[in-house]
């Protein structure tokens, strides 16, 4: 790997660059929960030196991904229920008003040949068992609909508290669950944004979220020992609220 000259720059690039390389790392459960991160390992592996490595642990500490020990060492955090449960709660909220936004466009037709052309890439990664390319086509599925509802900056804050969801996530791709069922879903609200349908596309994206229960419940049973904490099968829930984001925004035009 080439670094810039500078040393500077070569610093800044090296942490940003460790930092990044952690944490997909850490979210694709290539660095499952409760393993050890090697510093010399990463140094070797990545062509760096220790120390950006470990402000990239630091920072990832921070963030709840990674558990730093003095004298002991870093190891990858266990997927916390509560931020699951909470990170999920916030997408219902927010990707119900994406689709209601997209719902208003005069003309989705773009939109609608990019989801549908996104979910058949994804059956064909899913059919070779191309895990990590599905996953990144099914994150492509639902950021098409944010860039189409212009809450770009809604999607990016939502993807900061977002990382253990997208650990479970990766884990019910890897696990093979609920394949051919996440798709009908995704094809659902397809089909409401095609027909301009806002409250059947909100409701068919609170259906495929809140499904989350039952993905947890699975990947729960099969890795147990990821989990730091656990709610049982029966608590876990989202309520049916429909979204009233653009009540902000109705406010705000008349106070203009």
């Amino acid at each position: 790997m080439d670094l810039p000259n500078n040393s500077n720059e070569h610093r800044i690039f090296a942490n940003d660059y460790a930092y990044q390389t952690l944490f997909s790392k850490i979210v694709a459960i290539e660095l499952p929960p409760g393993a050890s991160i090697s510093p010399i390992e990463l140094s070797k592996e990545l062509g760096i030196s220790r120390t950006p490595i470990q402000r990239a642990c630091s920072r990832l500490a921070e963030n709840g991904l990674v558990n730093v020990f003095p004298q002991r060492g870093s190891y990858v955090s266990l997927i916390n229920f509560d931020k699951v449960y909470e990170s999920f709660y916030l997408r219902n909220l927010l990707e119900q008003a994406a689709v209601r936004n997209v719902c208003r466009l005069p003309d989705r037709s773009e939109i609608v040949f990019s989801l549908n052309q996104t979910i058949y890439n994804q059956r064909q990664e899913l059919d070779h068992k191309n895990y990590i390319r599905a996953f990144d086509l099914d994150n492509r599925f639902h950021h098409l609909i944010y860039d189409a509802a212009a809450m770009n900056y809604i999607e990016q804050a939502l993807a900061y508290i977002a990382a253990d969801q997208d650990r479970i996530r990766h884990l019910k791709v890897l696990s093979e669950l609920r394949i051919d069922s996440t798709l009908e879903e995704h094809f659902k609200i397809l089909n409401a944004i095609e027909n301009g349908n806002a409250d059947e596309a909100a409701h068919n994206v609170y259906l495929h979220i809140s499904k989350f229960a039952e993905d947890m419940s699975a990947i729960h049973r099969k890795y147990p020992k990821y989990f730091s904490n656990w709610t049982a099968d029966e608590d876990i829930k989202i309520a049916p609220v429909k979204e009233s984001f653009y009540n902000f925004e109705l406010e705000r035009g008349r106070k203009e």
